[in-house]
């Protein structure tokens, strides 16, 4: 193996490393999230090399375009990007993915109320693209099946990720996922957590500078 790829075999190896300074920011992303009235935070967590090799990764995924509007129990949600679904979780995608299952898990349980009660199996993996001007996505809950929390990370574009009150979108609050930064919402089981409070209404929308994100979620089985 030449000696260039080897140093950067190497390198990959190092990123997504849970230190102690990580375990600590996560420790406290969920006792924030924990707060009574709190369904999402974001907090600066990748370094400038991790974010440039994620992005660079999934740019290299195929993607299709999502279906322009989906319904559920009558309500109509838009969406306007790209799509690579199911993701394939491996290579840098799996140590992200392991990162971030291991590190929130044992963040959890050193918290005096642990808010995971369960194992998280982020194997719902999706990118999403959106183009320079595109609508976004409309304002949306996650659905019930998806398991304790979501996570976001956005890895490039200029674009406006945003909780809100209701579905007209009253009381809009941006949520700063500027690449480097790790989203976590609030999802079913949650700090004991269920049904529509547990799960905030949120979208995006102002792309004005085309947007690329990471999903990721724990999905229960369907029955």
């Amino acid at each position: 193996m030449p000696v260039a790829e080897l140093l950067w075999n190497l390198l990959v190896h190092k990123m997504f490393e849970l230190s102690h300074t990580r375990i600590k920011q996560l420790c406290h992303a969920l006792a924030r999230l924990q707060q009574p009235n709190r369904r999402c935070v974001s907090l600066f967590f990748f370094n400038k090399d991790e974010v440039a090799l994620l992005r660079q990764t999934a740019l290299n995924q195929e993607f299709r375009k999502a279906r322009p509007e989906i319904n559920h129990k009558g309500r109509a949600v838009f969406q306007d990007f790209d799509i690579c679904f199911p993701a394939p979780r491996a290579g840098v995608f799996d140590q992200l993915a392991t990162q971030l299952e291991t590190g929130l898990i044992r963040a959890s349980v050193s918290l005096p109320n642990p808010p995971l009660a369960e194992p998280l199996n982020l194997l719902d993996f999706a990118i999403q693209r959106y183009p320079v001007g595109a609508r976004g996505i409309g304002i949306h809950r996650d659905g019930v099946r998806y398991r304790q929390i979501v996570v976001i990370i956005t890895l490039d574009g200029t674009s406006r990720l945003f909780t809100c009150a209701d579905r007209q979108g009253k009381a809009k609050r941006r949520i700063n996922d500027c690449p480097g930064r790790l989203v976590l919402l609030s999802a079913e089981g949650f700090a004991g957590r269920s049904g529509e409070d547990a799960r905030p209404l949120h979208g995006v929308d102002s792309v004005n500078g085309g947007r690329l994100s990471l999903g990721l979620r724990t999905a229960s089985k369907p029955n």
